[in-house]
């Protein structure tokens, strides 16, 4: 028992470190990403695009690897709404990422076929994919942070991941789409998710709660 309560916790405890550099690699990967993506755009600053979508990958998949332990460490203090939360916000953290790769061969379409780049943003199933995304990981974060404030985490980290997921993602919305204007609520976002993400994952890895995480029968015997 005490074999597989280590193993729990040494589990927990890399969840959690993966969410350090998550936290940091979206918020560079967000400097990185031009404010607007029009083919002019894409092509003029196509080296920052494509290392953006790079960084961007490998943070939502080290967050994909550290949320579900953040989650089980702590599932009892969130209750259903943490439940809830981790549910739709890890969904849209993954659709988020599969569409991400549309940022690898943007500019060899805007160079060859512009009009080709425009039709697929545009084209009703990538929409309605890239609508579900945005509103899953929006809701999922803010309902997920709300719980956060609920457990033995930093309350502040839990406020900054409900505030920053919806501000990062509607920034980079509005700015790609309307106006640059609100390309720094992208970038404060960014900020704002990725320190919530990381603090918690930070104190997950330096002193993991092993009580959430494990069977009744063994909490009892510890």
């Amino acid at each position: 028992m005490a074999e597989e309560s280590g193993s729990s916790i040494r589990l927990l405890r890399w969840c959690g470190i993966a969410l350090v550099p998550a936290g940091v690699l979206m918020v560079v990967a967000t400097l990185l990403h031009p404010s607007r993506e029009t083919a002019t755009t894409i092509i003029a600053s196509e080296a920052g695009l494509v290392a953006a979508h790079f960084l961007y990958t490998l943070s939502w998949l080290l967050v994909l690897l550290g949320l579900p332990g953040l989650y089980a460490s702590q599932r009892e203090s969130m209750g259903l709404l943490g439940l809830a939360g981790f549910l739709t916000a890890f969904s849209g953290t993954y659709l988020i990422a599969v569409g991400g790769n549309f940022g690898f061969f943007a500019p060899v379409l805007a160079k060859e076929a512009p009009a080709v780049l425009d039709a697929i943003a545009q084209y009703w199933p990538v929409a309605v994919i890239n609508g579900l995304a945005a509103i899953a990981f929006m809701i999922g974060y803010l309902l997920f942070g709300v719980a956060m404030t609920k457990t033995a985490l930093p309350r502040w980290s839990g406020v900054l991941v409900a505030v920053g997921a919806p501000a990062h993602l509607l920034g980079l919305g509005i700015s790609l789409l309307v106006s640059t204007a609100a390309w720094p609520v992208a970038i404060l976002g960014s900020v704002s998710l990725g320190l919530g993400l990381g603090w918690s994952g930070y104190r997950m890895w330096r002193s993991p709660p092993a009580s959430d995480s494990l069977p009744l029968d063994q909490r009892t015997r510890m």
